[in-house]
């Protein structure tokens, strides 16, 4: 028997658990000890990590889960361009990108949760990543937008708007809104209001549907 087997079963069994552990860690490590060295570093490949797992666990073509980890490898470049690059020039380039590879993550991962018949605690746990998944997404528009328009979000200088971005949008996801950091352009407000509606209608009709089908079974 093989050693690995019963490793490769826990992780068959448990993928959604895993992925949204480690999106969970990757969250965190920035916060809890800096956004420079090697916390970011970390942080950066457990992201790309688990965007790989979920375009490769989800439902996509061959082709297009091929293409989205060559996007991730591009992705994971683009992070540390060479000394002689304009880093600035790269900002729209790594948000073109990193919202590329989000859209087909999010896309494996509705589409593997939606053809599953049976609701489970892994089924519940990966509408739960997605939840996550999509935080992330809107968080790349919004830093995406305060790079194209400075002054876009109400954002504490001299700390990483990335942070602080990460942080808006997943208080917008569940619509609590401190008031600490608002969008001051009209897009901004718009995109607020679509994913506090996102959030809102997420949680009543994916989660409502895998809990009511768990419920049914027993």
């Amino acid at each position: 028997m093989n050693l690995f087997d019963p490793c490769v079963r826990l992780v068959r069994r448990w993928r959604w658990s895993l992925l949204l552990a480690l999106l969970i860690a990757a969250l965190l490590l920035e916060p809890l000890f800096g956004t420079s060295g090697i916390a970011s570093f970390a942080s950066m490949l457990i992201f790309a990590f688990v965007l790989g797992g979920a375009v490769h666990i989800g439902r996509l073509p061959r082709r297009a889960t091929a293409a989205t980890i060559a996007l991730i490898a591009i992705w994971l470049v683009l992070q540390l361009p060479a000394a002689s690059l304009n880093v600035s020039d790269l900002n729209g380039v790594r948000a073109l990108v990193a919202l590329a590879i989000l859209l087909a993550a999010l896309i494996a991962t509705f589409a593997e949760l939606a053809a599953k018949r049976d609701s489970d605690t892994d089924a519940l746990v990966g509408a739960i990543f997605g939840y996550f998944m999509i935080a992330t997404a809107w968080a790349v528009f919004y830093l995406a937008l305060e790079g194209w328009r400075p002054g876009a979000f109400t954002l504490i200088e001299g700390q990483d708007a990335w942070l602080q971005l990460r942080y808006f949008s997943l208080v917008t996801m569940t619509t609590l809104g401190y008031g600490d950091i608002v969008p001051l352009t009209p897009l901004g407000r718009i995109l607020a209001a679509l994913q506090a509606s996102v959030g809102t209608l997420y949680i009543a009709v994916l989660i409502g549907r895998i809990v009511g089908g768990s419920v049914r079974k027993r």
